[in-house]
């Protein structure tokens, strides 16, 4: 979690060089970023989140005042009808846009990620997108990790990440892997049993190899351009679940 933290401010930082004006945190969670970070006073920052979380935020940090220009909208961010309505409202209102996903996107199924991939894609504003990633395809849970997903399973297992989004028109501008960020910030991976032990146990290089599989990535648009008409993008198509249970 907190390599995942510096990696990810390290990316909207790089993200802010870009001329970034406006941020949509989606499934923005306890996230403090515009009162501990040193952002632009002018810039846009939207959190989307469950109405309850988005309540509990307002509860807790009424009495703090963020850096920049903060709004929360309560919201499920697989009704994409809502989704697509806010998405189109900041879009129009923003020229350059940064898109948040941390901690959202393992939860969502294939389908709902390559939904989302396509529309983000089809609005000309949006042009970057943070993930954090996990690139080493399908495998099994460790043990036990099953019942403690069971409220909230990990849904979104695919054979190669960044090509995945790339065939929705998001390419990665800059990587920085669990492993890169652990030397930076000389915090060794945590011995989780039974992978942290086993991480240890192995011989360096592979280690290092396995911890290069996950961390957070910078997305670019590959289609943003101001002459592309608004709307969604028509060379890419998703296919819904009954679509494709109907054609096997």
């Amino acid at each position: 979690m907190v390599l995942r933290t510096s990696a990810i401010d390290r990316l909207i930082y790089e993200a802010l060089q870009s001329g970034v004006d406006t941020v949509l945190n989606l499934g923005a969670g306890l996230d403090t970023r515009p009162y501990r970070m040193k952002l632009p006073a002018t810039l846009r920052w939207i959190e989307m989140d469950f109405p309850s979380i988005i309540e509990l935020k307002n509860t807790k940090l009424v009495e703090h005042k963020p850096v920049c220009e903060l709004e929360r909208v309560g919201i499920d961010l697989l009704d994409r009808r809502s989704l697509d309505t806010l998405l189109a409202r900041y879009g129009m209102t923003s020229k350059n846009t940064l898109v948040i996903t941390e901690g959202v996107l393992s939860y969502f199924s294939v389908y709902d990620a390559a939904t989302l991939a396509d529309e983000l894609a089809a609005l000309p504003s949006i042009r970057f997108w943070i993930q954090d990633f996990d690139n080493a395809g399908q495998r099994r849970l460790p043990r036990g990790w099953k019942a403690k997903l069971k409220a909230a399973p990990f849904l979104f297992k695919v054979k190669d990440w960044f090509e995945f989004f790339e065939k929705y028109g998001w390419r990665p501008s800059q990587v920085i892997t669990n492993f890169e960020e652990s030397q930076r910030v000389n915090r060794p991976y945590p011995l989780d049993f039974p992978y942290g032990l086993i991480l240890r146990a192995l011989p360096k290089a592979m280690s290092q190899k396995i911890l290069s599989l996950s961390g957070a990535v910078l997305m670019e648009s590959v289609v943003s351009d101001s002459s592309k008409p608004f709307g969604r993008s028509e060379n890419r198509s998703v296919t819904s679940p009954s679509l494709m249970n109907s054609r096997s």
